[in-house]
């Protein structure tokens, strides 16, 4: 009977004098090399199987933080059209007008006009008011009283000369641009984030509804149109459906205030 054949395998660190040596006969090293082979087929055979589905795995995920983003961006598109449905009862309540948003094809207009138009897009960053409509005089503050001693007067009265220009104190979107009987030709705009600024008395409306306007952009003419008795602009500021007082707003106002209110 023929001697088996082995092999002997040395292992010699290069920082050490001492070395490492194992015998393996045929059998042994024919073990150890199907045993290395299958290990390998077995890694090829799992990166074939499972990376496809990591990947799609990944692929879920980022679909799924995608859908999350388009449920909170709808959220907000109802949230903002319920705002706008409450702006047209708003407008139908004290103006006697309507935006006629029951109309699809308005309503889809207006939503692109807030929302998917980049250019178009109203920043909340930008939709408090900030720009001085006018330079005139404060002839007329606020007055939020239903008493028969004082009429109400949701805003302020700026004197300025016939013409003069009117400008958007915000970036926002035309609500309103038409007649109105106490207040004559009248703007109202709609910045978002619940904010709203009236222009009132106008010589001529420069604005249509639906129309955006930048913060600044001239909208209107000073006149004194509807119940007026000169030239001068009707200013209002409106929060989630109440009035504000510009002064709040625009503090410089208050060194061209001609009312006896300011001297007290």
């Amino acid at each position: 009977m023929s001697k088996q054949k082995s092999y002997t395998f040395m292992i010699i660190p290069e920082d050490e004098q001492k070395s490492w040596s194992f015998i393996l006969n045929k059998v042994s090293l024919q073990f150890v090399c199907l045993l290395m082979i299958a290990l390998i087929l077995s890694s090829i055979l799992i990166l074939f199987i499972y990376f496809p589905k990591i990947s799609h795995y990944a692929n879920i995920e980022a679909d799924y933080k995608k859908l999350i983003s388009e449920r909170l961006q709808v959220f907000e598109l109802s949230k903002e059209l319920k705002r706008i449905k409450q702006m047209d009862q708003f407008i139908r309540n004290t103006l006697g007008e309507k935006l006629d948003l029951d109309n699809k094809i308005l309503i889809e207009d207006s939503t692109l006009l807030f929302f998917e138009l980049p250019e178009k897009r109203i920043s909340h960053l930008k939709n408090i008011p900030s720009h001085p409509p006018i330079s005139g005089y404060v002839s007329k503050h606020l007055s939020n009283t239903d008493n028969f001693l004082k009429d109400t007067h949701h805003g302020i009265d700026i004197v300025a000369k016939d013409s003069d220009p009117i400008m958007a104190a915000a970036k926002g979107v035309v609500v309103f641009s038409g007649w109105n009987y106490e207040y004559g030709n009248m703007i109202i705009l709609y910045h978002g984030d619940g904010y709203f600024t009236h222009y009132g008395h106008n010589r001529k409306n420069l604005k249509h509804q639906l129309d955006i306007v930048e913060k600044g952009e001239i909208i209107a003419l000073v006149g004194s149109t509807g119940i007026s008795s000169g030239p001068h602009l009707h200013f209002e500021v409106w929060r989630e459906f109440k009035p504000v007082d510009p002064l709040l707003y625009f503090p410089e106002y208050l060194h061209s205030d001609l009312t006896f209110q300011h001297d007290q």
